[in-house]
């Protein structure tokens, strides 16, 4: 799995395709610019097709274009990219329970617990049993199809400390945690997996994100 980041190349480059990947931070940090960057690198040396759940409305195709051209590519293979505009937790429950990955590169999740979070606020217990169940629904998904499955998410801050939402469940279901964060105007990559973790500082250009 290619990202165009040295470090985080090297790091994922032993994670089997039936993973989760969990790429979380706040709000500006590059959660969805570095998913984006993952399937344009996927699509540019692989056969097949990438599935995008849209959860919070901001996906923006140009954006994806403007990738895709930088990189050299033909924006044509935006063609291979099938958006699916979720708008309640029903809808992407459902999603997962009906999908098919069969020759699909990959699935990503932008955002996973936005909709949960919004719909279940008053509902504490329902919140957790139903993301939990989806979490499951999905870990077997990933398992079933051997596919790999980038989910982001946000997180909030609570004295001073970022508290990524709905941690408890997604640790559990997730094999890679890419936690991306800002201080004092320089941005920290933080890898986490079950063998290992390190970090890095990237940047956020024009161009992309990069650790040179």
């Amino acid at each position: 799995m290619n990202t165009g980041i040295k470090k985080l190349d090297a790091f994922l480059a032993s994670i089997n395709k039936g993973m989760i990947i969990d790429i979380f931070g706040a709000r500006g940090t590059g959660k969805t610019q570095l998913s984006m960057q993952i399937l344009v690198n996927l699509l540019r040396n692989k056969y097949g097709q990438i599935i995008y759940h849209d959860t919070t409305g901001k996906f923006r195709p140009e954006k994806l274009a403007n990738i895709m051209e930088k990189t050299g590519m033909d924006v044509s293979s935006l063609d291979r990219i099938k958006i699916n505009r979720i708008i309640n937790t029903a809808e992407q429950i459902h999603c997962i329970q009906n999908i098919n990955l069969n020759d699909v590169l990959l699935l990503v999740i932008d955002n996973v617990t936005d909709l949960f979070s919004f719909e279940y606020r008053k509902k504490f217990n329902e919140k957790n049993i139903s993301f939990m169940k989806y979490m499951h629904n999905l870990s077997l998904t990933a398992t079933q199809y051997n596919t790999p499955i980038i989910v982001t998410n946000n997180v909030s801050q609570i004295n001073k400390t970022e508290h990524e939402h709905l941690k408890n469940i997604i640790d559990i279901f997730t094999h890679v945690k890419i936690h991306l964060h800002k201080k004092h105007q320089t941005y920290y990559c933080l890898l986490t997996t079950p063998w290992t973790s390190q970090s890095f500082i990237y940047e956020i250009t024009k161009n992309g994100i990069s650790d040179n």
